[in-house]
């Protein structure tokens, strides 16, 4: 699984040739064996999968699956992501800097339009750089949970996506 320059939450849909209910039942059992290093919930149609708590850290990735029922098995939708916290965290900030932008760049163009000094535009590079700066962290962010995204997909491909064909 390699994950691209721009990719901000990689994906994957496999079809499997397995019933949502064998499917489950699997990684259930699995999950449950202490010798595995990746915790989860199991739902009746979704799987949330994680590392275990004593290696998580700030960055560490996880994986949400979805099932959907079809005629020759079971579609599996996976999103790798940050926690739900910490993505929050980033689109809120990623928010914050696009507004300021916005509403700098209109009492800027304002000021301008009318004759007067429009240094406030000065703050735009400044926002710039900060939105530079927060998709300069999700990406060293994205690497150093690398080997935990690896870790997690390793798991998925060993108790999951057994004989599963790309839809």
């Amino acid at each position: 699984m390699s994950v691209e320059l721009f990719e901000v939450r990689p994906r994957f849909r496999k079809l499997v040739p397995h019933s949502m209910e064998e499917l489950t039942g699997n990684v259930k059992t699995s999950l449950e064996a202490s010798a595995q290093e990746i915790t989860g919930s199991v739902g009746p149609s979704y799987l949330v999968l994680k590392v275990k708590s004593d290696e998580r850290h700030f960055w560490t990735p996880q994986l949400n699956v979805s099932l959907e029922d079809d005629p020759n098995g079971t579609i599996v939708n996976g999103m790798y992501g940050p926690r739900p916290d910490i993505w929050m965290l980033f689109v809120f900030l990623y928010f914050l800097c696009g507004f300021i932008t916005l509403v700098v760049l209109i009492i800027g163009l304002s000021q301008y339009q009318l004759g007067l000094s429009a240094y406030i535009l000065w703050a735009i590079p400044f926002t710039l750089g900060g939105i530079f700066v927060l998709w300069f962290s999700s990406r060293t962010g994205q690497r150093l949970g690398k080997d935990q995204l690896q870790k997690i997909h390793g798991f998925v491909q060993q108790h999951l996506l057994v004989n599963g064909t790309d839809v």
